[in-house]
């Protein structure tokens, strides 16, 4: 009995010669064009309420953590808030001092799970159960464990979701806006006290 290998080569064999028997065309060079962004179809029906992302990089929502195993604890917030939410100070040393407080030594925080997403996705998501990432649907809800503990978001966003009954009445202020801000880096070694002194550097590297 002939095997799939040997039964392949000799298909292809037989197709490479029969095409050089009869003979090809002259081959077109092909014109240069940029080429498309390839997007995965969508074959799956989700739920018409549903929020479907479809696309490419920086169009979905962004998890850090594990999916799939137990979350010991699960932040939905905006993408405003990432790079200091998962800085070492906060997110990085939460585990640590959870451990050194009697009531909280027992907790497992092997897991955090921080979403960031838009604000009114974030609402939409808890109202309608799910989310949609091409023709993947996660489950949004207490039973999968892909569910908030912690909302961070302004207060139209909040009184939504209290009128959902998943936050408490009594929203809990973290941080207040005090406008917009340069960051430098530590120590400000450039010496950039606002922005005309980065107008300044841009200047001076260019010349």
């Amino acid at each position: 009995m002939m095997n799939r290998r040997a039964f392949l080569g000799s298909a292809l064999t037989a197709v490479t010669l029969s095409q050089t028997r009869i003979g090809h065309p002259a081959v077109r060079k092909p014109t240069a064009q940029t080429p498309e962004p390839l997007v995965w179809p969508v074959v799956t029906k989700p739920q018409p309420d549903l929020r479907l992302f479809v696309g490419h990089t920086d169009t979905v929502l962004d998890i850090v953590g594990r999916i799939g195993t137990p979350a010991s604890l699960v932040i939905f917030t905006e993408g405003n808030h990432l790079m200091v939410l998962l800085s070492d100070d906060i997110v990085g040393t939460f585990p640590s001092w959870a451990r050194s407080q009697p009531q909280y030594a027992a907790l497992d925080l092997d897991n955090i799970v921080v979403v960031t997403v838009p604000q009114p996705t974030v609402v939409q998501m808890v109202r309608t159960g799910g989310i949609a990432l091409g023709n993947l649907t996660l489950d949004v809800s207490r039973n999968s464990g892909f569910y908030p503990d912690i909302v961070m978001g302004g207060p139209a966003p909040l009184q939504e979701l209290r009128k959902l009954g998943v936050v408490e009445p009594q929203a809990r202020y973290f941080s207040k806006n005090r406008g917009r801000a340069l960051l430098v880096r530590k120590g400000n070694p450039l010496g950039i006290h606002g922005l005309a002194d980065v107008a300044y550097r841009s200047t001076c590297r260019a010349s």
